[in-house]
């Protein structure tokens, strides 16, 4: 690739040149330094992540402009920066001529596996320093807050009653993304573009188990992306992006609380970090506790026991350690190793008087995670590069849960959970040959991964492994770009992927990808996507066993005679297959002026083959013919026989008379299946602007907002019902919008999150529950050298759930898929950086 000379357009320069601004960076990888200057400066940045790789920065910490910024960032690589209207350009040698045909691309780390391929779909970037001006303490509250995001799923805060069993629970604190409300399967989360061990009984990834305090940046793709990544990117991928050459130590101490009672926290952290000319080390520590919030802290919640909780008390311990190290010039060796263990507590009462320890559950869970993820990469000339990389991982699950009766112990479960995953892959990128546009590339591998899952269960342990093997590739065509000056065709590219898997529990898939960037002006992009993506079963959604039931025909259907019987089945089934999607994707870019940037993306998802029990309620059943398919009229003995012996604990006698097959008028077959479908569509729009105000002052506004409709068919010539918009599902909208104000010593950043308001149509008479709108603020302030103290008041009017109607004094009495029990809370943060 043809390197930069220092050429400024007239605009470009006045934007580096003016307006000096405090910068004050550690010794860190060069491209998250310059990404850092970039960003402050209000420009893009466009880089190949080939010229970078391997390389560190030196530490600034001086008032200067972001050219004087950028050429201290590059002295002595080898590098030069090209300026142009509202963007730099980084890479070369020092004083080659280019032109605009050699321009890369912006670096996109998530979505691809070429680098410097353009993004088809917008991607949500989250920032470190984004993360500390919310004023959240770990990436499942950071996760929650995300208007793209739904806080089902599995997550602490999830209570009792709320929904689908099998998507809204809490096996273990474990915090997790589920983007657009499809379910914590549905996405795909890495980290630094690693697959961790799952957690629990989902193919999840525990997000609260890494440190904060190491995280340089979250890229969100909301788009399935398969074809890319392989199961489970249904809805999209969220890649969790490491600090790297971070130089220095640090150290936080954290304490708040809900002014309504409760939620008392506790966080303290080490960051450590050490950058040598050939490689890097990280290593961070973070220790977090807090108390419960139990229902009698909440006026809202009186239709519970007030010694149930509400959010569980938690303690948590997570170390993880990164690094890199250079052999030679073209060899790099990296890994990253992870490890957690935390402990929950939970009470529920079954009456509205009885503590839980008399009459009710009180649970105990643990969890313990390991996991390590090493690379090897190769430069091999010609600008071709391999990878390969690796992951081992366990994630534990351990604990009871003891259930009260008139005082006594009446039954102890114990908890045993155990998932462990392997994986091998490798890959080669670069290109194939150059046409006008630049250079063709392609990026190809394959490889193997293991999924190993051991549950204990009273009625019998569950221990299934699933291998499946993989290939892909994918190609990036440019077919125009501005060196070519053609009107209406700034820059065009495609790019396709296609990849291939076989699972040993269900056959070959193949999912493809399509890709185009339009930019028809330099000021504004378009991108379309459309490819098709899947998501496996849970091995314990499949594999944890189905039950069979004698039963009295009458209750099941009408004109049978008094000692008819049927005999159904419901519960998993092994018969399961993949879950398929194909989604659609249409984007804008705009950056009408410096340091203004405006997204719209729409998108339209139809996910079939969804796992569902086939029959919401059995009353009636033989009657209504939408379930002709699933009954077996006069059902053979022996058919019989073979399912009453597959069950899990054999025939279960629901009739109250002895079992003879001659009775037996027929056979419900209700067992979950592949049958339900999904559709979910609707709009995001995003805006972001820094404006300089003079001296190291300026002004950040951010917006974003997400529309969604989803509806929901369980069987085909069912009803479609609606999903978004109602109880314990998402809402038709979220929003949240900030401004940021500040400079080197004292920053103020303040939010406004929005969410529409939902039917509970769990009855007859739909009963509205009002739009929720929370306001946080954080105010961070410099105290001599290194002292950062943060101040941070989320909720700060102290919006409270509107309370619903439950059952049982057990169910908990608001959407805790929605809404949070927290409350208004106020924390405070010291940091010291050495």
């Amino acid at each position: 690739m043809a390197g930069f000379a220092t050429v400024l357009t007239p605009a470009t320069a006045r934007a580096v040149q003016q307006g000096e601004q405090r910068f004050n960076l550690p010794r860190q990888d060069l491209g998250d330094a310059l990404r850092s200057v970039t960003a402050q400066a209000g420009i893009k940045l466009y880089a190949s992540t080939r010229d970078l790789e391997g390389r560190s920065s030196p530490p600034l910490a001086s008032t200067m402009t972001a050219r004087e910024a950028i050429e201290m960032l590059l002295r002595g690589t080898g590098l030069a920066a090209r300026y142009e209207e509202g963007a730099v350009m980084v890479g070369g040698q020092s004083g080659d001529e280019t032109t605009e045909e050699a321009r890369p691309e912006a670096i996109v780390v998530t979505g691809t596996r070429i680098a410097g391929a353009p993004a088809a779909v917008p991607v949500i970037e989250v920032s470190a320093e984004d993360i500390r001006n919310s004023g959240r303490a770990d990436l499942g509250e950071v996760a929650r807050s995300l208007p793209q995001n739904f806080g089902g799923g599995q997550n602490p805060g999830i209570g009792n009653g709320q929904g689908a069993p099998n998507e809204n629970a809490n096996a273990n604190g474990a915090s997790t993304f589920n983007l657009r409300g499809i379910g914590p399967n549905a996405t795909l989360t890495l980290l630094n573009g690693n697959r961790f061990a799952y957690t629990g009984v989902s193919s999840v990834i525990d997000v609260s188990a890494i440190p904060v305090s190491a995280v340089e940046r979250i890229e969100i793709v909301t788009d399935g992306a398969s074809a890319i990544y392989g199961a489970d990117a249904v809805a999209g991928v969220v890649n969790i992006l490491l600090k790297r050459d971070y130089d220095g130590v640090s150290a936080m101490a954290r304490v708040g609380a809900s002014t309504d009672g409760g939620n008392v926290q506790q966080q303290y952290g080490l960051l450590g970090g050490k950058a040598w000319s050939s490689g890097g080390l990280l290593a961070a520590y973070d220790y977090s506790r807090s108390s419960p919030i139990h229902a009698g802290d909440r006026d809202y919640a009186g239709a519970a026991n007030p010694e149930t909780t509400l959010f569980p008390a938690i303690s948590r311990h997570s170390l993880l350690l990164s690094g890199h190290q250079a052999i030679g010039t073209d060899i790099t060796l990296a890994a990253d190793l992870l490890y957690k263990k935390s402990r929950l507590r939970s009470a529920t009462g079954y009456s509205l008087t009885t503590p839980p320890n008399e009459f009710g559950l009180d649970n105990l869970s643990t969890s313990e995670i390991f996991g390590i993820a090493p690379s090897l990469t190769a430069e091999l000339g010609g600008d071709w590069r391999f990878k390969a990389s690796g992951f081992f991982g366990t994630d534990r699950t351990g604990g009871f849960t003891d259930l009260y009766f008139g005082g006594d112990l009446l039954q102890r479960t114990d908890k045993h959970i155990f998932n462990r995953n392997l994986a091998l892959e490798a890959g080669f990128q670069g290109p194939l040959f150059a046409l006008p546009a630049g250079d063709m590339r392609v990026a190809f591998g394959g490889g193997a991964r293991r999924n190993q899952f051991f549950a204990a269960s009273p009625t019998g342990d569950i221990e299934r492994r699933r291998d499946n093997i993989f290939a892909y590739g994918e190609l990036l065509v440019p077919l125009t770009s501005p060196a070519q000056g053609i009107a209406g065709l700034h820059r065009l590219s495609f790019t396709g992927a296609l990849r291939f898997e076989d699972y040993s529990d269900s056959g070959t898939i193949l999912t493809p990808k399509l890709g185009v960037v339009w930019e028809p002006v330099k000021m504004l992009r378009l991108g379309a996507s459309w490819g098709r993506s899947f998501k496996m079963p849970t091995l314990y959604q499949q594999y944890s066993g189905y039950s069979a039931v004698l039963a009295r025909a009458a209750r099941y259907g009408s004109g049978y005679p008094a000692g008819a019987d049927v005999v159904f089945a419901a519960g998993p089934d092994s018969r399961l297959g993949p879950e398929r999607s194909k989604n659609l994707t249409l984007s804008a870019i705009l950056t009408p002026a410096r340091g203004l940037e405006l997204t719209a993306a729409w998108y339209r998802i139809d996910y079939k083959d969804r796992v569902a029990p086939p029959i919401p309620s059995l009353l009636g059943v033989l009657d209504n013919p939408l379930y002709a398919g699933l009954v077996t009229l006069a059902p053979d003995a022996a058919d019989l026989a073979a399912i009453i012996d597959g069950a899990l604990l054999g025939l279960e006698n629901g009739a109250g008379r002895p079992y003879n097959p001659a009775n037996v008028i027929a056979f419900i077959d209700a067992r979950d299946r592949n049958i339900a479908r999904q559709r979910y569509s609707g709009i995001d729009l995003s805006m972001r602007y820094r404006i300089a105000l003079g001296g190291d002052e300026e002004l950040a506004l951010s917006a974003s907002g997400s529309f969604l409709r989803s509806r929901q068919q369980l069987l085909p010539g069912a009803e479609w019902t609606r999903l978004a918009g109602t109880l314990f599902h998402p809402a038709r909208f979220r929003g949240r919008m900030g401004a940021t104000y500040g400079g080197e010593r004292v920053s103020l950043a303040a939010f406004v999150n929005h969410m529409s308001g939902l039917d509970d149509d769990r009855q007859a008479t739909i009963v509205r529950i009002p739009a929720y709108t929370t306001i946080d603020f954080t105010l961070r302030g410099r105290v001599g050298a290194g002292t950062e103290i943060s101040l941070a008041a989320l909720n700060l009017l102290d919006a409270k759930p509107k309370a619903i109607e439950t059952a049982l004094p057990a169910d908990t009495p608001f959407d805790t898929t929605n809404y949070s029990a927290a409350g208004r809370f106020i924390g405070l943060t010291v940091r010291q950086e050495w």
